[in-house]
């Protein structure tokens, strides 16, 4: 029997290791794959596994684990080393940038000093080696030596020849001997403090057969060894000699325990060599969970592989299995909506060339905080679709559907049973590519047909009727390449396409009979007077509020457009530039931003996702009420590629070039029907700080909280269906342990107790 499709399918066997929990008002959290692990280490009782978004803990015993990313204080997204100081508890990351973390305990420092060098030169840092109360960083610049008691940069060597810059790759000390890998081959010198900086301190340690860089250097079982291409070579008895030769490529080597582990792959097939000492027979280990293997880590008898593509993998003479967070399977470059108290996001994108990046990580949906991943691993059908770049949701047969730049569409029921629509469809292929079926945009109208934008295709816009039954329309006005995108249905059910590259944005009213095109109307929007005034004919968004106003976003700024009633009049509608004060200044509203989405949250206020952050506006838009950028906020990404709102929570995610992160905003959808309000936290405990919420109301509700006598403690106005109160009273004292009623009334000023709140002082 087929399970549900809504968070049913599985990509393979794992361990859903994490379901975050929702955050409190004005708090973040992230959404990140933990899928590629860089660096393992198991030096305490728990085993840390760092990847390129952050790291987990996690303990085999107690089963226990814990998920640690930059909203919960990482200084940085993209995490490239990690290492624990076997002795202490400290810990020290490093990220793509050079930027370094010290972790101790729940503390985190930031030791930026590396990153805000002037130094010229790459910065990049290669390996992490612990050396009593100091870390020794491996860089393109030499060895960093890391005071961790200080929390700075203590020195740099240069080992290179002539003391000039020289890239170290990994470290080892060995009887007070520090050996380092460099491009000029294995350098060693005494490791003392006080001659490390001077470059004659270092000599060349001779590796037979070795000529040039020394790729890697490490301690085993107290021998040294050494690793070029795909040449290992170990030093035992104070002579090199040859270890291993690997018939694939090397992608790790570590030593654990009394062992030695070679990671290889090849072709997507990981495997992992196994030595136990030189000269005993070497032991291969195989599984279909490795695809890349880039750490290794044993623990009593079993085996634990951080893989690249694949996560954490255990593997025991049971078989193996696989440990990874709940998360999305990877990064959402594209759109994304929200339908049935469900977030979904699109992982593939198009370029401003108009051409796919032939990506095939899928979708992802969100529900009860739990994320579900959609692609070829789950659904093989899904493997001829790269660049799934748009999605929607039929609420009447419980379906998904994804729009693929090149495969079409494909439609999967409630059952789980995928349906494609390209060759043989009313899906058309594309005018320059008889191979390529490129859907850029999908959305349903208030009748339920579904409207798709077929990029490319001589009609290039297709309407799917609620009967199944299928139309064809050529849009009359050229348009470059017939390139179409998104596709907005306002509360008219007039339909707004996005034409990319530069053409501008179609309004189209089918006058409600779909069929019959006597009585369709069609508008132009581009940049100019008199041809709908748009900032610029660059279009990359657009969305219709609640008081039925598009808003449109372009490569230059926000247009909108109120004259809904007279838009098919070019002499009468254009789109106006609304003016924003700005400090003692005034300017067009988010004027040369590239504004890549708008969305409306409950209290009709804009979310506008920019290259330089995002920014929430009033509802006339002449007010900015949040700037989040990376420097400011938990936001993983000054760049912002989309946005959708949880309209029964009001969290906001964003889709960003780092991942996807979400902030639980103040605004939800009003309640459709008469509702008990839900107040959260509730009792609220003692010594809570945060906001507190009243969910569930009508819209723009007036709210007052008065103590059981009826004095008032604090009045406000619904933000959409929710309110906010601080705990405190109108003097702005923190209010008393007791109960507090809250009364709500509608637009009909009907007044009614709608919940009670029990405070803790």
């Amino acid at each position: 029997m087929k399970r549900a499709l809504i968070f049913s399918l599985a990509c393979f066997a794992l361990h859903a290791l994490h379901a975050q929990t929702l955050p409190s008002i004005g708090q973040w959290r992230d959404h990140l794959p933990m899928r590629s692990i860089v660096n393992l280490d198991n030096s305490s009782s728990k085993l840390i596994a760092a990847t390129s978004f952050g790291y987990f803990t996690y303990d085999p015993v107690s089963k226990f684990y814990d998920v640690h990313t930059k909203s919960r204080g990482l200084s940085e997204v993209n995490l490239k080393h990690l290492a624990k100081d076997p002795v202490s508890e400290k810990m020290l990351i490093v990220y793509e940038n050079a930027n370094i973390d010290l972790v101790e305990g729940d503390q985190i420092r930031n030791i930026p000093d590396v990153l805000l060098s002037k130094i010229q030169g790459d910065k990049t840092i290669h390996h992490i080696l612990w050396a009593g109360t100091e870390a020794l960083l491996s860089s393109n610049l030499g060895i960093i030596a890391v005071n961790t008691q200080r929390k700075e940069i203590r020195d740099t060597y240069r080992p290179g020849n002539n003391g000039a810059d020289i890239k170290i790759y990994q470290l080892a000390l060995l009887n007070n001997v520090l050996y380092a890998a460099s491009s000029e081959g294995l350098k060693k010198a005494f490791f003392q403090a006080s001659t490390l900086g001077d470059f004659r301190s270092w000599t060349l340690e001779p590796i037979p057969g070795i000529t040039g860089a020394v790729d890697n250097i490490l301690l085993w079982n107290d021998r040294l060894v050494a690793r070029k291409g795909d040449s290992i070579f170990v030093k035992s008895n104070g002579a090199w000699s040859l270890l291993y030769v690997s018939s694939q490529p090397i992608t790790a080597i570590n030593a654990s325990g009394n062992g030695l582990y070679i990671g290889q792959s090849l072709q997507g097939k990981g495997t992992v060599v196994y030595l136990s000492d030189p000269g005993v027979q070497v032991q291969l280990i195989a599984t279909p969970s490795m695809s890349f293997p880039l750490a290794c880590s044993k623990i009593n008898q079993e085996l634990w592989v951080g893989d690249k593509n694949n996560g954490l993998i255990k593997i025991s003479t049971t078989g193996d299995e696989q440990f990874l967070p709940n998360a999305p399977y990877g990064i959402a470059t594209g759109g994304g909506t929200y339908a049935q108290s469900t977030v979904w996001a699109a992982a593939g994108t198009i370029g401003a060339d108009g051409k796919g990046k032939l990506n095939k990580t899928g979708f992802f949906g969100f529900k009860d905080d739990k994320w579900q991943n959609f692609n070829s691993r789950s659904m093989p059908a899904l493997d001829s679709m790269p660049d799934i770049n748009v999605l929607a949701f039929d609420p009447s047969k419980q379906s998904v559907l994804a729009g693929s730049f090149s495969g079409g569409m494909i439609e999967i029921s409630k059952e789980g049973k995928p349906l494609v629509y390209k060759q043989g469809s009313f899906i058309s292929p594309a005018m320059t590519d008889p191979r390529s079926f490129r859907v850029a945009g999908l959305a349903y109208d208030l009748d339920l047909n579904l409207w798709i934008s077929n990029h490319g295709a001589s009609q290039d816009l297709v309407v799917r009727k609620k009967d199944g039954s299928t139309k064809k329309f050529t849009i009359p006005f050229p348009h470059v390449g017939n390139a179409v995108a998104t596709i907005t249905v306002d509360d008219q059910n007039r339909k707004w396409i996005i034409s990319p590259q530069g053409n501008g944005l179609f309004c189209f009213d089918d006058g409600g009979t779909i069929d019959q095109t006597n009585d369709d109307q069609w508008r132009y929007f581009r940049q100019g007077r008199g041809n709908g005034n748009l900032p610029s004919s660059n279009v990359l968004s657009v969305e219709s509020d609640r008081n039925g106003f598009v808003w449109v976003g372009t490569d230059r700024g926000v247009a909108i457009i109120q004259c809904v009633d007279d838009l098919f009049n070019n002499t009468l509608c254009d789109a106006t530039l609304p003016v924003v004060q700005q400090d003692n200044f005034a300017g067009l509203l988010l004027a040369e931003e590239m504004v890549n989405d708008i969305k409306v949250d409950g209290a009709n206020r804009k979310w506008v996702a920019s290259k330089n952050g995002v920014w929430l506006l009033s509802a006339d838009g002449q007010k900015t009420i949040h700037r989040f950028t990376v420097s400011n906020s938990s936001l993983l990404s000054n760049e912002v590629f989309s946005i959708v709102i949880h309209q029964l929570t009001g969290e906001v995610f964003f889709f960003t070039a780092n991942g996807i992160c979400s902030y639980r905003g103040t605004a939800t959808a009003a309640a459709t029907e008469k509702k008990k309000p839900f107040v959260f936290p509730n009792p609220v405990p003692s010594g809570f700080t945060g906001t507190i919420a009243i969910r569930d109301l009508p819209e723009n509700a007036w709210v007052r909280i008065t103590e059981l006598d009826g004095r008032l403690v604090h009045q406000s106005r619904s933000l959409g269906g929710q309110a906010i109160w601080n705990g405190r009273n109108y003097k702005g004292e923190r209010v008393n342990s007791g109960v507090y009623l809250v009364y709500a009334a509608d637009e009909n000023n009907q007044q009614q107790v709608a919940a009670k709140i029990f405070f803790i002082r």
